[in-house]
């Protein structure tokens, strides 16, 4: 690459009206990209689900919060809460997670 072909792609990029254009467009999307996954990761954590349904490993119906999934193949993650126990610490397997979908 020479010179002549640093100066030429200047001028097509800076000084090019749809060089400016898209030069600014792109940089535009991408911080918006970057603002909304900024977002999405930070406020990840804090979602989550209510849902009552019958538990067929405690055999009653319970009420469990619990955090939808990203990028497993399930529907939910993690179950944070649930009425099956006391203190609301869950303390079993989570099997409920691999059920096909939970009935409300």
């Amino acid at each position: 690459m020479t010179w002549g072909d640093v100066i030429s792609l200047f001028f097509v990029l800076v000084l090019n009206p749809y060089g400016v254009v898209f030069t600014a467009v792109f940089l535009l999307m991408a911080i918006c990209a970057l603002i909304f996954l900024g977002v999405e990761a930070i406020t990840m954590p804090y979602r989550w689900v209510v849902k009552t349904f019958y538990c067929p490993f405690r055999k009653k119906e319970v009420e469990a919060k619990l955090q939808p999934s990203t990028t497993t193949y399930r529907a939910y993650d993690d179950v944070i809460t649930c009425s099956a126990f006391n203190k609301g610490k869950v303390t079993c397997k989570k099997k409920c997670l691999d059920l096909p979908e939970l009935q409300t």
